[in-house]
C-alpha cells in the first residue's frame, strides 16, 4: 500500500518519500481518538496542507461552554 503513496500518475520516477517516511508521517498525523473532526490548513509555506484534528472531548467541551445539547 505504501509504495503507491506520493507517486506522480504514470510517471516513471521513484516515490517522493520512502515507505518508512510515509509510515512515520501517517503515525504522526493519526488522531488521538475517534470519532474526530479532521480539517486541512495551509502550511506556513502555503504550498502544502497540514491535517489537523478536533477530538470528541474538545467538541464536548465547546458544546458545554456554548450550552448546546
Amino acid at each position: 500500500m505504501f509504495e503507491d503513496y506520493f507517486r506522480f500518475s504514470d510517471a516513471p520516477i521513484s516515490p517522493l518519500m520512502s515507505d518508512e517516511e510515509i509510515q512515520q508521517a501517517l503515525v504522526e498525523l493519526h488522531p488521538d481518538s475517534f470519532p474526530c473532526i479532521g480539517y486541512l490548513t495551509s502550511s506556513s509555506s502555503g504550498c502544502i496542507y497540514e491535517v489537523n484534528y478536533i477530538s470528541p472531548d474538545t467538541v464536548s467541551a465547546w458544546a458545554t461552554e456554548l450550552n448546546v445539547r
